[in-house]
């Protein structure tokens, strides 16, 4: 077996393990999608009772700020009832306007606050709302995930088996180039086949890139050269389907007899 043969082998069980791998790779990014759109709203949800938490010690203050006003108010009243000259019940009137103004003051901001927090109690129940679906949704996209690694890690098992095995095969001078172009691109961009354009004028195509090969290379192939051979545009690591191959030996076989003289 050739090493482009032996290479092939080991790139048809990559590319199972790649199908293969591909299910539940789509399941995990859904999963992952899932989460984070969770994480984000509870994030929200955590900023916005901190906000919560704020406006009602804001609130509390308030009230608390608005109960020593009445209660210096009503002494205020009391000693401005006993006072003794004008002057003094003058002083008292005038402090208690000042705390009044200072109340209303005090009650609308208490008022925009109250406002504010019935917004952002309600905000809150739609986030909660919206959280409890999202968790509905992920333990979906978790129970679909979970499933699909059940499904294929027998099949999983078996072809990183096969991959072992096919490995041990591979010179590995030829080993690295794969892997290394393994690593650097799309795994249907490794290998490809030798395409047939027209046999008559011996034009083929790179399988990749479909750019025309010259006729040395695919001869090469042909005859089953021991080396590796890329496709000159795109570098891809050319091979012959067995199919077109005796296709081809089956026309130089008939073109070979018919060129024969007969006696």
């Amino acid at each position: 077996m050739t090493v482009t043969a032996k290479l092939l082998s080991l790139y048809r069980v990559d590319q199972q393990l790649t199908g293969l791998q591909s299910r539940l790779r789509a399941a995990e990014r859904y999963l992952s999608a899932q989460e984070k759109q969770l994480g984000d709203l509870n994030d929200q949800a955590r900023a916005l009772q901190s906000q919560i938490r704020q406006l009602e010690a804001s609130e509390h203050n308030d009230e608390t700020e608005t109960k020593g006003l009445d209660e210096r108010i009503a002494m205020l009243r009391d000693r401005m009832n006993s006072a003794q000259t004008s002057k003094e019940h003058s002083a008292h009137l005038t402090e208690i306007n000042t705390l009044k103004a200072d109340r209303g003051l005090i009650e609308e901001r208490a008022i925009e606050t109250l406002n504010k927090l019935e917004e952002l109690r309600v905000h809150a129940t739609e986030l909660t709302d919206q959280i409890a679906e999202r968790e509905k949704v992920r333990e979906v996209a978790k129970s679909d995930r979970d499933r699909k690694e059940a499904e294929i890690r027998e099949r999983l098992e078996e072809l990183q088996g096969l991959r072992a095995e096919a490995v041990k095969d591979v010179p590995g001078s030829a080993l690295a180039i794969y892997e290394e172009r393994l690593a650097k691109h799309d795994p249907e961009e490794v290998m490809a086949p030798v395409e047939e354009q027209d046999r008559r004028n011996m034009e083929y195509t790179c399988g990749n890139c479909y750019t025309h090969l010259p006729i040395e290379p695919v001869n090469r192939l042909l005859k089953r050269s021991d080396e590796l051979i890329a496709c000159p545009a795109c570098q891809v690591i050319l091979y012959i389907e067995e199919d077109l191959r005796d296709s081809i030996s089956t026309s130089h076989l008939k073109k070979n007899k018919k060129a024969v003289p007969s006696d």
